[in-house]
């Protein structure tokens, strides 16, 4: 079954619905087998303004940003070796993006990419609801989407 080519995880590493427990759904989608997978990180950025001052000062800076972006992929490389089908012959991409709006940059790194499908990991508990992060991705892209519940 080949359905899709390039297709987009979404990875929230803050919390533990993106651990290899809440992906291992992941290991069973044969179709996944020879597609190009991308694992994708949006890290937030928050930018603070000076009360008397005409910039503002934006969270993490510039230069501790290859920091951060190292220490994400060595989590993702480790998080995604668990979760793959056994005999994945495919492309594996790793990928973090800084934005203020994580929900906004995830849409167009996804439209931009030409992606096939979104799978993005969701708490069972909560699931699809009016202001989740898979709402926003369904409703802002046009791409089929495989939603991951996990309690």
């Amino acid at each position: 079954m080949s359905f899709a080519k390039k297709v987009i995880v979404a990875i929230g590493l803050t919390n533990s619905v993106a651990s290899s427990e809440g992906m291992k759904t992941l290991v069973d989608m044969s179709f996944l087998e020879k597609c190009e997978i991308h694992f994708v990180h949006v890290f937030q950025t928050i930018n603070y303004s000076a009360v008397f001052g005409e910039f503002t000062a934006v969270y993490p800076m510039e230069a501790n940003r290859s920091e951060i972006e190292q220490s994400v992929l060595t989590s993702l490389v480790g998080l995604t070796k668990d979760v793959l089908p056994p005999n994945f012959s495919g492309r594996v991409i790793h990928r973090c993006l800084f934005a203020q709006t994580p929900k906004v940059e995830f849409c167009h790194y996804v439209t931009h990419t030409g992606a096939d499908l979104v799978i993005i990991p969701t708490r069972a508990k909560r699931g699809f609801f009016e202001s989740s992060f898979a709402q926003y991705v369904n409703k802002h892209t046009s791409i089929n989407m495989i939603l991951l519940k996990s309690k």
